[in-house]
């Protein structure tokens, strides 16, 4: 294990970090345990973090600073989503701020098949910061305020009310009721505290070999239509992967029709996009498959044709009705083409390898977008428990596409 390293005081400015609650021994050893994890276990994983970190610190320590919050919460998307805007957990949150559905349309964001602002940083942050101040306000105590963002507003204060025994809200007010708490707002706040340590200062803990992303810049555009992705990135003249990566609120690559939509493109590629996507024929400017509706088919059966979701194909449609459905109407499908089912395939989200078991070296999945610990699991015909233990991972352990799980052998 490697030794941690003991901060210097912190910034009285920062009530977060600064707090003396953050000294006490119970939660000062699991602020050391993260350390130590991300040091070794999760090094790449917390670098990957900083690095992405880059992209987007400008735009969140401003956002922080016009809300007169604390300057360490630029950390809490480090600890939330590895600063990577895609990030879905397995109970469903979503994006850089870890939003539930039903708290992200309580705050404003929108979310539809096509659209899901939770995805979209800068959408997403000033909602998080606002919903953060909110916070606040009702439990008066940064720590409790973090267990309410993570556990939940009402059962933090269901807790305090039946274990608080009246003591003030405060910090000390956290550790008398942390007990009482579910395991992963137990951690939760010594997590952001070791994650505000080691980012503050990487070289003091040995993350002296990374260089942080350059901030993304970007001008804003407005489209009125169904537009692909690949088509907006055509008129703007920009590299589509980068227009993909400054919108990732588009979950199918695809603008709803009859909906003005926000995009990002590239600094200077807005200027005349609106006339340069004009001469571009309707007829194609979306690029995706288009599929003619035969005898006897239903939209749930072409969705599971193209594998997406319903919802997905009734948004790229908005005009069709399921139930009435004419042979021959053509149907815009928001997939590149039909996907067939791999040889194998378990439905789990994640397809088999061609050769699932090579001759020679360990056996390591790369993650997808969608894949999950246990689908990877049966994919391999792998228990659970001991893909786990293999990976030093935990059962709630966020997993995000690029992470690399080493899948142990024998077990068959």
């Amino acid at each position: 294990m490697v030794e941690p390293v003991r901060p210097p005081p912190a910034p009285p400015d920062d009530p977060i970090v600064s707090s003396p609650s953050a000294d006490e021994e119970r939660i000062g050893e699991r602020v050391d345990w993260w350390v130590s994890y991300w040091q070794t276990r999760a090094r790449d994983r917390f670098t990957r973090a900083l690095v992405r970190m880059g992209r987007y610190e400008d735009f969140i320590d401003a956002e922080i600073a016009a809300r007169g919050l604390p300057p360490s919460l630029r950390y809490l998307p480090v600890i939330e989503a590895g600063y990577y805007p895609p990030a879905v957990s397995p109970a469903g949150a979503a994006g850089l701020w870890q939003f539930m559905p039903a708290t992200a349309r309580w705050m404003g964001l929108g979310i539809t098949p096509l659209v899901d602002q939770r995805f979209d940083p800068w959408a997403a942050t000033p909602r998080a910061l606002d919903f953060l101040a909110e916070l606040q306000k009702q439990f008066k105590s940064w720590f409790l305020t973090l267990a309410a963002y993570n556990g939940g507003p009402g059962r933090v204060e269901r807790t305090i009310r039946a274990y608080g025994g009246g003591a003030p809200r405060d910090d000390d007010l956290f550790r008398r009721i942390r007990d009482r708490l579910p395991a992963e707002t137990r951690d939760f706040i010594p997590r952001f505290l070791a994650a505000a340590r080691v980012g503050s200062d990487p070289g003091a803990y040995g993350f002296g070999d990374y260089e942080k992303d350059a901030p993304w810049t970007f001008d804003e555009i407005v489209v009125g239509e169904a537009v692909s992705i690949d088509v907006v990135a055509i008129a703007a003249g920009a590299p589509e992967q980068r227009v993909r990566d400054l919108n990732p609120h588009l979950v199918l690559g695809l603008t709803p029709a009859g909906d003005s939509t926000l995009l990002r493109v590239p600094e200077g590629t807005g200027a005349g996009f609106a006339e340069r996507l004009a001469a571009i024929p309707a007829d194609r400017r979306v690029t995706f498959t288009s599929h003619s509706v035969a005898a006897g088919e239903t939209l749930w059966r072409i969705a599971q044709n193209y594998r997406v979701p319903v919802s997905a194909l009734q948004a790229a449609n908005p005009d069709v009705e399921p139930r009435r459905m004419q042979i021959g109407s053509r149907l815009v499908v928001p997939r590149a083409g039909p996907v067939p089912r791999p040889a194998g395939s378990d439905g789990s989200g994640a397809e088999r390898p061609a050769d699932p078991r090579p001759s020679g070296g360990e056996r390591v999945h790369t993650v997808k977008r969608g894949d999950t610990l246990w689908g990877i699991a049966r994919l391999y015909d792998v228990e659970l428990d001991r893909l786990l233990a293999h990976n030093d991972l935990d059962a709630d352990t966020t997993i995000w596409p690029g992470d690399e799980i080493r899948i142990p052998r024998g077990d068959r």
